[in-house]
């Protein structure tokens, strides 16, 4: 399987006249090849991430993403309810995959993030503090912070209707990352994150990348899952806020606070499907 989409990354069609209807398909499914690869970390690819041109344009790809990763936590959390694992385990295995299935790409964002902001310095010195590699003490109480919240209300949350929220939150959440990119600046001048932003186009791309997760949220809701419209709500409310949140602190956005708006609005999302569900 893995052969079979590396194969579609490294070849290159043909673009006749005959054929022309279907490159646009082709470049579509490459492009979110490339963001499942990056996202998701899954080893879908060999793909060089330090090349600047592989991430053009890939922001809209990212709800997509997402709910690849809800659809492989739906899974997990299946699975290991029918092999009768305590829900304690399963809510413990299922944050765990959650956290790994990224490689921990919008935890580390997180960190650093809490690092910055609770310095409490000026904006210059916060967005040094955030690129610095090291985990400071802000970062560290954060991230165990984030990480016991979601165990938490996973441990809280059961039956189908958290099946149907796993598949949605992590694609909302991203989504919501797909609005900060898109919608302010880039608070520094270089920066991995700045190819996202400058390749967004806002707020088209915002509407490309909620056509899926809002499919898939109309269908678990006319299933009879109306929680994912709870779900739905606060995942996008949480995120949208704090990306102004941050906006106002920084100026404008970085990698960092983009992988930190994912968390929190996942977070977010969780905590309040526990206590109004």
């Amino acid at each position: 399987m893995a052969q079979f989409f590396r194969s579609v990354l490294n070849t290159q069609p043909k673009y006749t006249r005959a054929y022309s209807w279907r490159y646009p398909v082709y470049k579509h499914i490459r492009r979110l090849l490339v963001a499942v690869s990056y996202v998701p970390c899954l080893p879908l690819t060999r793909i060089d991430f330090d090349e600047p041109m592989l991430l053009h344009g890939l922001s809209k790809y990212l709800p997509c993403a997402g709910l690849l990763i809800g659809t492989l936590l739906f899974t997990l959390n299946g699975a290991l309810s029918i092999s009768r694992a305590e829900p304690i385990v399963i809510a413990f295995l299922v944050t765990f995959a959650w956290l790994i299935l990224t490689n921990g790409l919008h935890f580390d964002g997180l960190m650093d993030t809490a690092d910055g902001i609770f310095s409490h310095q000026s904006k210059e010195r916060m967005l040094e503090i955030m690129s610095d590699s090291r985990v400071g003490n802000f970062g560290a109480i954060t991230g165990l912070i984030v990480f016991l919240g979601k165990f938490v209300t996973l441990y809280s949350l059961t039956g189908a209707s958290l099946g149907a929220c796993l598949i949605v939150i992590p694609a909302w959440a991203r989504w919501c990352e797909l609005y900060a990119i898109g919608k302010f600046t880039y608070a520094k001048e270089h920066g991995k994150g700045k190819v996202w932003h400058d390749t967004t186009i806002y707020p088209l791309d915002c509407f490309k990348g909620a056509a899926p997760p809002l499919a898939v949220t109309l269908m678990f809701g006319i299933a009879g899952y109306p929680i994912v419209w709870t779900a739905m709500f606060f995942s996008v409310i949480s995120g949208i806020i704090f990306s102004h949140i941050m906006n106002k602190k920084l100026d404008g956005h970085t990698g960092d606070t983009y992988g930190a708006t994912v968390e929190i609005s996942e977070l977010s999302c969780l905590l309040a499907l526990s206590v109004f569900t």
